[in-house]
């Protein structure tokens, strides 16, 4: 092939990069935002006038949908006589018009302030200090603080040291209570737990040209208990300016209490409080009730599994996901409801306090409902009882995976589906109303208004794709697959070759984009135009069409979302990569679907544990996967953070953990691999890539391998590794060289 040709291809897939799709899109994800009292709302229109894109902010009537222009290209005008900072949550940033010139010298920048704005919340030498805005008047609530003994420190453990380097606000994480008067944190012991070490190779600065050592706690499987990070619950009192431990078992896995991702929940009389707490291991998980005057717990749930708890698990994101509460207990504190997969599925279930014992009444799905799997709880309705959740398995949907808003009385009576479309549905609740955006990977998004009975108000927007058409992305081919137990039907999308040429084209390359971890689903079910974390989109397969490659996402069993017995697959047998078998089972009848797919010319790639995935495809099936790229894998889960794979492999078994280690078949090398990693990747240590490399080398085995000086673990962001994951399938799966230009 001409490099002439493949210079158009690639400057084609060059538009289709998350720089340039993130802003081709209008009105597809607008940010709605209540009034005080949830019975109106604004968001930003986005309109265009004579070839430029107006910014019109409306407010919008809840109960009728009637709606007022309040401002062009304007964010701060009052919607029913509200702010748009009046209807937030105060969070880590100076509150200006509270603070006097004098007191701002005071409060460090990484400060939270209380929900009145009365009072502010520091961490100054690993302690905690009160500052009373109106006075000025400091009090450090606590003074044995040090190093790896830390109040309300920041504590995600995927990237220690790039939020110091990136010099990222490391606000207090603190959980005020709804009238201000009291928060609730932790206090994270880090002390004897083991570190990993990062090396800066380089410097930015000509006066010290040295490598420069970081460290950071990380445990894994294989330590003690008393080895891993210890997290204990802490009250805080305004007015007492005194702090409490809360009488409760200390976490061995990561607590959050900041505002959108909490294991904790205040209650409205902020008295009492709410907290989910899992064991190692999480074969055993517990509903706390909390007094805040006390620090006092009592226990309102105590389950214990064979399997593991699939409470809350890390979201949908891989490792940026919030908490998924799914727990609550009513204000006068005699009813619980409890998320359980005890029967197969996640389900509600009713507990009721009587006479100080609570009990289980049961669950709150009957038989024609059993399948039906509980995400979030959105809101509970304590006056007219009834609890607004996600659900997804809804057998009117043409995919498991599309969750939908339902509602159900506390009596379990009157389980009703409330957003009748067939995609997935991300829901704004109001007071008597609700905002709907729902969108497939073939239908663009459409925000409604609806009423909490599910009645249709209006809609609100249709998302304007014209610009991302323009881009020349193409509409994804939603398909179904089968496992390779000869009957499970699995969901992907695929990707036909997009170039002049294509239909003239016998044989299709394929590259398969994969994940393999088993806390989450890797196909796509929104429609989709931007990556938060500044990655290509559907994992660049979108960009690879241009090139000539067929793509396929596919979500094997092992993942969450479809009950236990198909996520259990994984238990015990992380290794098993969420179902990589079942990719190279459906292979088959793929091609059956696309009988241009050229079975010699298969390629995989991923990221994570995507990475490890790649690489036990490249040895465990080297007859299928003739390509692979594999970037910032976690090759020996043994090397690991302990709270992702101790949930799913269990506590540390030597003859469970030796089968995750993929490095012990290194000698199976034939295809071609490139690897690659962040020098600066605080999630998973380089040396995982360079225990396999030196595996590779003792079986004499080529390979390629890009190393990152300045990536952390976000490595499919990075251009230069973008560029080179293109080239290598290009030359080694399409059979030709790439253009020396890229993107000018």
């Amino acid at each position: 092939m001409k490099k002439g040709i493949m210079s158009t291809r690639y400057a084609a897939a060059e538009k289709l990069l998350t720089a340039h799709t993130r802003h081709a899109v209008l009105n597809g994800n607008p940010k709605i935002i209540w009034n005080p009292d949830h019975t109106a709302f604004q968001y930003e229109r986005q309109t265009r006038s004579n070839g430029d894109v107006l910014n019109v902010t409306v407010c919008v009537n809840a109960s009728d949908g009637t709606e007022t222009i309040i401002s062009l290209n304007q964010q701060d005008l009052p919607c029913n006589g509200q702010s748009r900072e009046s209807s937030s949550v105060s969070g880590c940033i100076p509150a200006d018009d509270r603070i006097t010139p004098d007191i701002s010298k005071i409060i460090p920048e990484n400060t939270i302030f209380s929900p009145d704005g009365h009072y502010a919340i520091s961490n100054i030498r690993h302690n905690l200090f009160l500052t009373e805005i109106k006075t000025g008047e400091q009090t450090q609530l606590t003074s044995d603080g040090s190093e790896d003994f830390e109040y309300s420190c920041y504590i995600d453990i995927y990237s220690q040291i790039t939020v110091k380097r990136q010099r990222m606000k490391e606000c207090p994480n603190v959980l005020w209570s709804p009238d201000g008067t009291r928060f609730i944190t932790y206090l994270a012991d880090r002390r004897q737990t083991k570190k990993l070490p990062l090396i800066a190779s380089y410097s930015d600065s000509l006066k010290d040209l040295r490598p420069e050592l970081y460290e950071y706690p990380c445990p894994f499987v294989t330590d003690a208990d008393d080895e891993v990070p210890h997290y204990s619950l802490y009250l805080g009192s305004v007015k007492d300016k005194s702090m409490t431990r809360v009488d409760a078992p200390e976490f061995l896995y990561p607590v959050f209490t900041a505002a959108n991702q909490s294991t904790v929940k205040w209650m409205e009389d902020s008295r009492h409080f709410y907290f989910t707490w899992t064991a190692r291991g999480f074969q055993n998980g517990r509903l706390y009730l909390g007094d805040a005057e006390t620090g006092a717990c009592e226990i309102v749930v105590d389950e214990t599994t064979d399997l593991f708890l699939n409470l809350g698990a890390f979201g949908l994101v891989d490792g940026y996901g919030s908490y998924l509460f799914s727990n609550c207990i009513t204000r006068d504190g005699t009813l619980a409801f409890w998320q359980s997969e005890r029967n197969g599925y996640a389900h509600l279930y009713r507990y009721r306090k009587n006479n100080q014992t609570w009990s289980c009444e049961g669950d709150l799905f009957d038989e024609s409902h059993k399948d039906l799997i509980v995400q979030k709880l959105i809101r509970v309705d304590e006056n007219t009882e009834t609890i607004y959740f996600m659900a997804n398995n809804v057998p009117e949907c043409s995919d498991p995976l599309y969750y939908q808003l339902y509602s159900i009385h506390f009596d379990g009576s009157a389980l009703t589906r409330l957003t009748p479309e067939d995609a997935v549905h991300h829901i704004s609740m109001g007071q008597d109303a609700f905002v709907d955006t729902y969108s497939r990977v073939d239908l663009p998004p459409v925000t409604v208004l609806r009423k909490t009975d599910g009645t249709l108000v209006r809609e609100l927007e249709q998302a304007d794709i014209t610009d991302l058409l323009a881009l020349g992305y193409q509409m994804p081919e939603r398909i179904t697959l089968t496992a390779a137990d000869g009957k499970t039907k699995l969901y992907g999308v695929f990707f036909r070759p997009d170039t002049p040429d294509s239909e003239h084209q016998d044989f299709w390359p394929l590259i398969d984009y994969i994940y393999g971890g088993a806390q989450l689903y890797n196909v796509p079910r929104d429609f989709t135009w931007d990556n938060g974390m500044d990655r290509e989109i559907y994992g660049g397969l979108e960009s690879f069409a241009k090139l000539g490659f067929a793509g396929l996402i596919l979500d094997g069993r092992g993942i969450p979302g479809r009950g236990m017995d198909f996520h259990k697959l994984s238990y015990h047998n992380i290794h098993a990569c969420a179902g990589l078998e079942d990719h190279v089972y459906a292979l088959n009848e793929l091609k059956n679907l696309y009988p241009q797919i050229d079975f010699n010319r298969i390629g995989m790639w991923g990221n994570s544990a995507g990475g490890y995935a790649t690489v036990s495809a490249m040895l465990k099936y080297p007859e299928v996967y003739r390509v692979g790229v594999a970037s910032s894998g976690n090759y020996d889960q043994r090397m690991y953070e302990h709270s992702w794979t101790e949930r799913y492999n269990g506590l540390y078994n030597e003859e469970v953990y030796r089968y995750g280690d993929i490095t012990r078949l290194a000698g199976n090398l034939s295809g071609k691999l490139m690897l690659a990693y962040g020098a600066m990747d605080d999630n998973v240590s380089m040396a995982q890539t360079l225990r396999l490399c030196d595996e590779l080398n003792a079986h004499n085995k080529r390979y390629d391998l890009v190393v990152l000086p300045r990536a952390n673990h976000n490595v499919p962001a990075n251009a230069y590794f973008v560029r080179r994951k293109m080239d290598y399938f290009v030359r080694n799966l399409l059979g030709t060289e790439d253009p020396e230009i890229f993107g000018e």
